[in-house]
């Protein structure tokens, strides 16, 4: 090391770096396959999902599911439920709620299945009676001071339009980051209305369920007792209740599956495999150089060996000699990697949106010590093995260590190294320009300063009017809209069967239809500029619109099987029989992953009952501040310990793509990353090639040669390495890139103009590398390149 400084960093800077990436990468994937391992019976608990005839598989089941998996199923020796009952508002007086976070309704069961700690109040009694409430400890000390015990304690809970007492009956653990089921509050299941409870409720898919299973049972019995138990609860005579059939998710598997839904880089087994690959690449990367910079040494190291052999030293010595310095290099650069990824763990769950700690136990940092030596001894085992291969003879005569095979796998070696470079900088600009794509695609509506408002309760719902009218007057709002929808904000999909089609609308359909239905008032079309293809807006004025109208957009026509101008006029109903009076142009209600879907847009409520609502307005620029606190002002009159919550409609969008603009930071990251290992390692190649044909440049410098013929000289070799490394690239870049853009119904075209301009990147990076070190040799005076020879 301390005969070839400038090497050594170059091999322990690339490895440290890589290592560092490696860390960082083998925490997030512990921390992703450690989810849910902390319950005492992981081993046993599964989730139960619904595969349901119009909304594929769900992890959403029937209430009294539960009870008839223990009662039915051989397997199962006890099931729970737990419902969301969202961000919980609490008060110890029925002023002042402070929101403590993600509520659940869950049964006494609940403790007996999962292994979250009570530290107050017994578990079997915590959550038998109505309205009993089980806090985290952090939910305590947002409502109760340190040394208060709040068990037997009423709190008020804020819950649409009014406050409902609960009784604190005990106080659990804030459960652990690699939980999948987080909560601030438990509240007791019975608590629910009644009407969410009733055991012959089989068509509501509102609950969640967990089954445990016996000890002596496994999972894979689980397929025929689902299956018979389908078969006893739908009437088998009835073809499509029976596509209603239960599957099963073992917790342990729960946070990497497709059934848990997207939460970014956590709980995305493509993710998971993707990251370790980048991080495997860039590794690979480091140790290329590795042995690309010892293969290339060997004239330095040549004689040495030959004298060692002389003297009676045998292969074994001296391969053990160099896999000793490799493993050594290896472990420094270890050692270096760990204190980076330290330094760097705070920015790492920045960008990936985890809060993963660094846990530093011996097992753990063994573990990739163990790593850490191994890829050592791979990266040295070939320069150890050709080196001692020399006859000792010919190394003292300096016949040795320039021969073809060197020569042949450290080209092999820059290939690869520039083609895995290139797929991540092709990777990167497809991802750029994907995203760049969501931000400027038409959606179909103007969404320019647009405020969502939340309107607090049911009452000023009931007011919407009123309140649209008043707002409208305020300085600084442009226009005025109320709905419980807002693109990006439709939750709620209402079917259609064949039979209903062909009943209600006249239309033979051989599948049911979803639609996107939304309560709106006349101004909502034009707030949004949604553009009117055929028929009219509603009008406040008759009154058929405020009980039978509906609007529907061109996607929802189609699918009807009707064109834009056959549509208007015809009957259609959803919660209640009407007619549709117009045909809007299609418009984006969910992100560009998801497909146009049929929307159906009406004044009146009907069957189809809003529990909220939007106050949707466009803003001046220069007033949204001021606008805000006035509109804020108005809704106080209407509950004024309400929270005033609000989102701008393009920053709704926006937020649909953070998991695609940190996958754009993180690859970029890497990217780079890679880009400068192997910039080091072409670097230290280029010195050696130079310093190699010292004697060659003196001569063709002395009969004329010019710098730029010297600088071509010992560049164009490297040059076409890096050409063919991006030839290799370009289809493994391309399959990747597809597969991901597979994730976007609405994406870009991959066209040769990314891979043009990532291949010209890769040059200019390859050219500016390697010329610095032949514009060095090519200024030097020729008289001394000769007398070094």
């Amino acid at each position: 090391m301390r005969q070839h400084k400038s090497y050594s960093f170059i091999n322990i800077f690339g490895l440290a770096v890589a290592m560092a990436c490696c860390i960082l990468i083998a925490l997030y994937a512990r921390t992703e396959l450690q989810y849910d391992q902390f319950h005492e019976k992981a081993d046993r608990i599964t989730s139960v999902g619904v595969e349901y005839k119009f909304f594929g598989r769900m992890l959403s089941t029937p209430h009294p599911l539960a009870d008839a998996m223990v009662e039915e199923m051989p397997a199962v020796e006890q099931a729970t439920r737990v419902v969301s009952a969202s961000n919980l508002k609490l008060s110890r007086s029925e002023q002042d709620f402070v929101e403590i976070g993600d509520g659940k309704y869950a049964e006494p069961s609940f403790f007996d299945v999962f292994s979250f700690e009570l530290i107050r109040g017994k578990a079997g009694q915590a959550l038998n009676s109505p309205n009993s409430i089980v806090l985290t400890e952090s939910a305590k000390e947002k409502l109760f001071n340190n040394t208060q015990n709040p068990v037997g304690q009423t709190l008020y809970w804020q819950k649409a339009d009014s406050a409902h007492m609960l009784t604190v009956k005990g106080i659990v653990k804030d459960p652990p980051t690699e939980s999948s089921i987080q909560f601030e509050g438990l509240i007791s299941y019975n608590t629910r209305p009644a009407s969410q409870r009733k055991p012959e409720a089989w068509m509501m898919f509102n609950v969640e369920t967990y089954g445990l299973l016996k000890p002596e049972a496994s999972f894979s019995s689980l397929d025929l007792q689902f299956k018979s138990l389908a078969e006893t609860l739908y009437d088998s005579e009835d073809e499509e209740a029976l596509k209603n059939r239960f599957f099963y998710v073992p917790l342990t598997e729960y946070h990497l599956s497709e059934e848990s839904g997207s939460k970014g880089f956590t709980g995305s087994k493509t993710y998971l495999y993707l990251f370790g690959s980048v991080a495997l690449f860039i590794l690979v990367i480091a140790c290329v150089n590795y042995i690309n910079l010892a293969t290339a040494k060997t004239s330095m190291r040549t004689r040495e060996v030959g004298v060692r052999k002389t003297l009676g030293g045998n292969r074994g010595q001296i391969v053990g000699q160099f896999l000793g310095e490799s493993v050594l290099l290896s472990v420094v650069s270890y050692i270096i990697g760990v204190g980076i990824a330290q330094l760097v763990l705070p920015h790492f769950n920045q960008l990936f949106g985890t809060s993963i700690a660094w846990q530093a136990n011996e097992f753990f940092l063994l573990g990739l010590l163990g790593a850490a030596v191994l890829v050592g001894l791979l990266a040295g085992l070939y320069p150890a093995l050709y080196l001692s291969g020399f006859n000792p003879i010919s190394v003292i005569r300096s016949k040795a260590g320039n021969g073809p095979s060197g020569s042949i796998l450290r080209k092999s070696l820059v290939v690869g190294q520039f083609a895995l470079a290139t797929i991540l900088i092709i990777s990167a600009l497809v991802v750029y320009k994907q995203l760049d794509y969501t931000q400027t695609k038409d959606l179909g509506f103007n969404d320019e300063q647009v405020a969502v408002i939340d309107l607090p309760n049911s009452k000023s719902w009931d007011l919407r009017e009123s309140i649209a009218d008043k707002v409208q007057t305020l300085a600084g709002v442009q226009g005025v809209s109320t709905a419980n929808h807002a693109p990006g904000g439709f939750s709620t999909r209402m079917g259609q069967t064949p039979d209903n089609l062909s009943a209600q609308h006249k239309v033979e359909s051989d599948e049911s239809i979803m639609f996107a239905p939304a309560i709106v008032d006349h101004y909502y079309l034009p707030l949004l500029d949604i553009n009117l293809l055929a028929g009219r807006n509603f009008s406040p004025d008759l009154s058929t619109d405020r009980e039978n109208a509906y609007i529907i957009n061109k996607k929802a026509a189609e699918k009807l099987g009707w064109s834009v101008k056959e549509a208007v006029g015809k009957p259609f109903g959803l919660s209640k029989e009407g007619k549709v009076i117009g045909v809007v142009e299609n418009f984006h209600i969910t992100s560009l992953k998801s497909k146009i879907e049929p929307v159906s847009l009406q004044m009146f409520e009907g069957s189809y009952r809003s529990s909220g609502g939007k106050l949707i307005v466009r803003l001046a620029p220069d007033k949204i501040s001021s606008a805000l606190d006035m509109i804020k002002n108005e809704l106080a009159n209407y509950a004024s310990y309400s929270k005033f919550e609000y989102e701008f409609l393009d920053q709704v969008f926006d937020s649909m793509y953070r998991t695609e603009q940190r996958l754009a930071q993180i690859v970029s990251l890497f990217t780079i990353v890679a880009i400068i290992i192997a910039c080091l390692g072409l670097y230290g190649l280029s010195a050696f090639a130079a310093e190699r044909r010292t004697k060659e440049i003196g001569i063709r410098k002395a009969v004329g040669a010019s710098v730029a013929n010297i600088v071509m000289l010992l560049s164009k070799d490297f040059l076409k390495l890096v050409g063919l490394g991006f030839a290799i690239a370009i289809p493994l870049a391309w399959y990747a890139m597809n597969q991901w853009l597979d994730n976007f119904v609405y994406k870009i075209d991959l066209g040769a103009q990314v891979f043009i301009m990532a291949g010209f990147l890769a040059l200019i990076i390859a050219i500016t590398t390697v010329s610095w070190q032949s514009i060095r040799v090519a200024l030097t005076n020729p008289v001394k390149s000769l007398q070094s020879e």
